[in-house]
């Protein structure tokens, strides 16, 4: 029997004798085992909800490098603005000049000369008004544009400290991360010399037991594809298939890849996120759980796995690990039942 046919056996035989006789577990008697087993237990908990929080800082430091971006862009831009309004304010300032440089030329060094020069009283209040026209144009355009320049340079200075805010943020986020990642590269040896550990102190030969039982299985009949079974079955083809974030399958899978990915074979969509997922479907207590329920720990769930029965689930646990059958942990927050 090759792996895959022996998986599907084990998940079957689970499922097979959900009202039956459950499978007498030697494990269940052996204290140091059941010890080990609760401490990989628990860290794997551990490490399930630090993939959950990894995966928000992620999400994080994504969102902060498109505000990053964003805001680069638009400082970019003003400075852009900033230096159009410091040219206009020139070219103003150089119109001004140009008309004092022509009045000189022509023998009038100044506005009032040019009121002195007068014919007679109606002329006078002519070339007044017409100065002060052009006095008052040349102050209001080069007043406006100081203005709008004002306007640009403290623009340019909020976008360059929320730039700053935001270039903090991603540090702390990234920090964050490593911590995380350091933690769970910790715990993770720890489960890899527990599992080592309870490697050591195992006696039992489960291949003989489940073909002991294989016999009795129920066959899958082409009608039968959305039945619990053949969920199961389906799911427990793919043993052995390592954890990655953000994994869809059928390679590398996440915990929310993975039963999405199960679940879409027999035409059923799930949310791509775990606590999304726990909205979906009918609830049902840990009493009530039947073979192909979602099973989900934490509440917001931070991990989801697929009940198999005998208080059991099939799941892609964390990072590191790979695709496998697992009793159902202590953090259990209910089921849902999505199978139409």
């Amino acid at each position: 029997m090759n792996k895959k046919a022996l998986s599907v056996v084990i998940a079957l035989t689970l499922v097979a004798t959900m009202n039956g006789t459950v499978l007498a577990s030697p494990l269940s008697d052996n204290l140091q085992i059941t010890q080990v087993q609760q401490q990989k237990q628990e860290l794997e908990t551990k490490v399930e909800k630090l993939d959950n929080q990894i995966t928000e800082i992620i999400k994080q430091i994504d969102g902060n490098k498109k505000s990053i971006e964003k805001t680069t862009a638009d400082i970019k831009l003003a400075g852009q603005e900033l230096a159009n309004a410091e040219s206009n304010i020139k070219g103003q300032q150089d119109v001004f000049n140009k008309r004092i440089r022509t009045m000189y030329i022509n023998g009038t060094d100044s506005y009032l000369d040019v009121i002195l020069e007068s014919n007679n009283l109606s002329d006078f209040i002519s070339k007044v008004d017409t100065i002060r026209k052009i006095v008052g144009y040349d102050g209001k355009i080069i007043n406006d544009l100081k203005e709008k320049k004002d306007t640009i340079a403290k623009k340019k200075e909020a976008l360059i400290n929320e730039n700053n805010k935001l270039l903090a943020l991603k540090a702390d986020n990234e920090k964050q991360l490593a911590s995380f990642n350091s933690t769970r590269g910790e715990q993770k040896n720890l489960i890899a010399s527990l599992d080592t550990k309870e490697q050591a102190l195992k006696d039992v030969d489960v291949k003989s037991q489940v073909e002991k039982y294989s016999a009795s299985l129920p066959t899958l009949s082409r009608g039968a594809a959305s039945s619990a079974s053949a969920i199961v079955a389906y799911a427990s083809t793919f043993q052995g298939v390592p954890y990655a974030w953000g994994g869809n399958g059928p390679s590398s899978f996440d915990c929310t890849g993975f039963t999405c990915y199960v679940f879409a074979h027999f035409g059923i969509s799930l949310e791509r996120v775990a606590d999304q997922q726990q909205q979906q479907g009918t609830y049902v207590s840990r009493d009530e759980l039947q073979p192909g329920d979602l099973v989900f720990f934490g509440s917001p769930a931070h991990h989801v796995g697929i009940y198999v029965g005998d208080g059991c689930m099939i799941h892609a646990p964390h990072t590191g690990d790979v695709v496998k059958i697992s009793p159902l942990h202590s953090d259990f927050s209910g089921g849902r039942r999505v199978l139409k």
